[in-house]
Formats: structure tokens, sequence, C-alpha cells
């Protein structure tokens, strides 16, 4: 695997909504910089050590040691799901036409889950682990379970549980049973005991889409899309039996299409959509707190996939590419500048030359507290008072217009 070496451009990002206003600085890379030719994020994966494994739909990359890495045996597949297994030391890749692969120590392996009724599954769009086994959600076939090599598939047309769906979106493994969202039939829950349970519209579901989920005991937290209305948040409780449903209607944000969830240390619930009020946003146990997409140029929408990491940073896949709220140990730079004309140092220690296209040489420096530390005017800055750290340029550019896409970084 060789690495690209594209590094992070830093952004700075201000949540505000009526609660609660919080900064939050954000690293920013467009997707087509990860992989070649890719346009978006699909899918993230944390596995051993600090590996973060991306997928995009052009291909999957590894970011470890302050690099990205593309890995070539899957170049150009659209990667819809990542499940690492941690028992086995096993990576597993669902792309969109190639089946499944598997990575255990260097080697890489495709498979296609075996189907009772016709070709192998080959558009694999959620994965599993359950009571030992690996189990996959197709987007034709319906849900399948490997023992060993063997393969067991789960659909209307199957001698194996007469469940009527064939596109699975997500599964989660808890509450004593595997749950299985589906496009159009509801939310399944398969029971260790055997037998199912069934939730849909009727039950009080606000969609039969469903589209995520996250287990945060003893609730699943349920993402739905595919309808025009706001009210694709819900939440089950597994014990009372109750859903709880997160709208304009109820008083909480819009919520549409609703792709992604992760949960942090403090126990708030992250969610990543498309269409809604904020397409990020967490819940504190309250209520919901928004991170507003063009707050300071945070490009998240829609988003695909969230993650936090060993040190509880929050990993948003989007359309868009690969945001991160805290800075990566990753070399800085303004993407569109040659990075050999650059007419600065980086990092700087005493003066900073600034590369201003205006007459006027506007320029502000703000920390990542988001407090303008220092402005004026000039070619310029002077570091020697101020704290170690990094900091956001905005300067004067061509025609009147500001640039905010520059980073420094002053050492101690």
């Amino acid at each position: 695997m060789k690495s690209n070496g594209i590094p992070f451009v830093l952004f700075l990002l201000l949540s505000l909504n009526s609660a609660l206003a919080q900064s939050w600085s954000w690293s920013t890379v467009p997707a087509n910089q990860i992989a070649l030719n890719a346009q978006g994020l699909t899918s993230l994966c944390r596995a051993q050590s600090e590996e973060i494994w991306i997928g995009t739909d052009a291909g999957l990359v590894l970011y470890s040691n302050q690099q990205f890495a593309v890995v070539p045996s899957l170049a150009g597949q659209y990667i819809r799901c990542m499940l690492w297994d941690s028992l086995n030391a096993t990576l597993w890749v669902g792309t969109d036409g190639g089946g499944l692969f598997s990575k255990a120590g260097n080697v890489w392996t495709q498979v296609f889950p075996q189907s009772q009724v016709g070709p192998p599954e080959s558009r694999i769009q959620s994965l599993a682990l359950h009571q030992g086994s690996l189990w996959v959600g197709g987007a034709e076939k319906g849900l399948f379970k490997r023992d060993g090599s063997a393969w067991q598939q789960f659909n209307a047309l199957t001698t194996a549980g007469q469940l009527p769906f064939s596109s699975v979106n997500a599964l989660l493994s808890a509450g004593s049973g595997l749950w299985v969202a589906t496009q159009t039939n509801g939310l399944y829950r398969l029971l260790d005991q055997g037998g199912f349970t069934y939730l849909s519209v009727d039950s009080g579901l606000p969609a039969n889409h469903v589209q995520s989920l996250h287990w945060q005991d003893p609730y699943v937290w349920i993402g739905h899309s595919g309808t025009q209305s706001n009210n694709h948040l819900s939440r089950y409780h597994t014990q009372q039996k109750t859903i709880d449903i997160f709208s304009p209607a109820t008083g909480f944000p819009a919520f549409r299409q609703v792709y992604a969830f992760a949960e942090d240390s403090a126990g708030r619930i992250w969610i990543g959509s498309h269409l809604s009020d904020f397409p990020l946003a967490y819940f504190d146990g309250q209520g919901f707190i928004g991170i507003s997409e063009f707050a300071s140029g945070f490009i998240a929408s829609p988003i695909k996939a969230l993650l936090l990491d060993s040190l509880q940073s929050v990993w948003v896949g989007h359309f868009g590419g690969l945001s991160v709220n805290t800075l990566l140990p990753t070399s800085i730079h303004e993407p569109d500048l040659n990075s050999n004309l650059l007419p600065y140092p980086n990092p700087f220690v005493e003066v900073l030359h600034i590369p201003v296209e205006s007459e006027q040489g506007f320029w502000e420096l703000i920390n990542m507290r988001g407090e303008t530390v220092a402005k004026g005017l000039g070619n310029t800055i002077s570091g020697t008072q101020l704290e170690s750290g990094v900091y956001l340029l905005k300067y004067g550019g061509a025609k009147g217009k500001v640039k905010t896409a520059l980073t420094f970084r002053k050492n101690d």
C-alpha cells in the first residue's frame, strides 16, 4: 500500500443553537484527495491500535502513522460497510458489486454470500457479529449467516426464515437478539431463543424504511429515510416497548435521512443525517445540540458515517470528504497552492509572511478556541508574542475575497 501523503486542511467550526454555544476545530480533507476519483466517504471503521479504515465510493484507504494509504486490491470498489472482528483480528469490507472482502494479516480474500435462489449476493450493505457468527445484509437477497465457510440465507424465498425482506440496510447485535433494518419492511429482531419480533409504522415507527441503528441500553436508536417527512429519528425502549419520535412536532429539530450514529465516552449520541436542520448533532440526554453545516466552512452533507477514535475525536464521513474535530498530526498547507512555492514557513517561529493578494493586506489570526488573537494590515505577522499551537489565518484575497484555508503551527 502506497501512501498518497495528502495532508489535512484545518478549518474552524462554531456550533450554535438556542441551548448551547460551543467552539469546535475541524480538520477536513476532500474525498478525491483521499482516494483517486472518490466523490465521498461511505463508511469508517476503527481497527487495532490507531488504525482507521476509510471507505469511499472509489476504494478503501487506511489512515495510520499520520498517513493515508490506498488499498490496491480494492481500488475502484464502492465500499458500503466495514466491520472489525477483534477476536479473529480480521477486517470485513462490504462492497457494492464486488461482494465481501476480508483481511487477515496482510492477506485479502474475496467471498460472495451464497444464495439458495439465484446467483450469490454481490451488493453488501451491512455487517454484524452475533453469537460468534458473521451476519451479512445484502441489497438484493436478504440476510446471510456465515458459519465457517457455509452460508445460510434468510428471506421469504428460502427455507431458513420466511422473513419478507430482500434489502438489509443495517444490522445490530444487542439485547439478546439481532436487529435487522430493512429497506421497506420496518425493523426485525431475530430472537436468540428462536422466532422474531417486528416493528413498523403500525407499531409506531415514523417510517418502514430503516436506514441505521445504534444500541444504548435499554434503547435502540433508529434512523429512517425514504419519505418526505421530518420524522426520521426514533428510539425504541426494549423493556417498556415504547417508541419515541424526535420531530419538530414534539419540539425537536427536523431530522431527515439519518444514516449514521456514534456514542462518545460521555454517553452522548452523535447523529449524522442529510436534509436536516443540522447534518451533525448530538443528544446529551436532554436535547439535541446541532453543528451547523455552514457555520465556518464545515462541509458535512450528507453524512454517511461517524466514528469516535481512542481520543474521543469525532470522525465524520460525508459526500464532501472527511472531517475530524481535532487537529491530526499531519503537515498542513493550503492544497490549492503549490507547496514548493509557498512563501511562508510552517511551522513558523518569529515572522510569518502572508501571500496577500489585495492592496489592503488584511489579515486575522484565530486560535482554536475561536478567539481572534491578532489582526492588522501588511504582509507579515510576528509570532514572538503568540502561544505555541495551531492558528487559522484569514487574509485578503484577489478582488476583495477573504480566504480562510491557511493554517499555521507555532512550535514551542
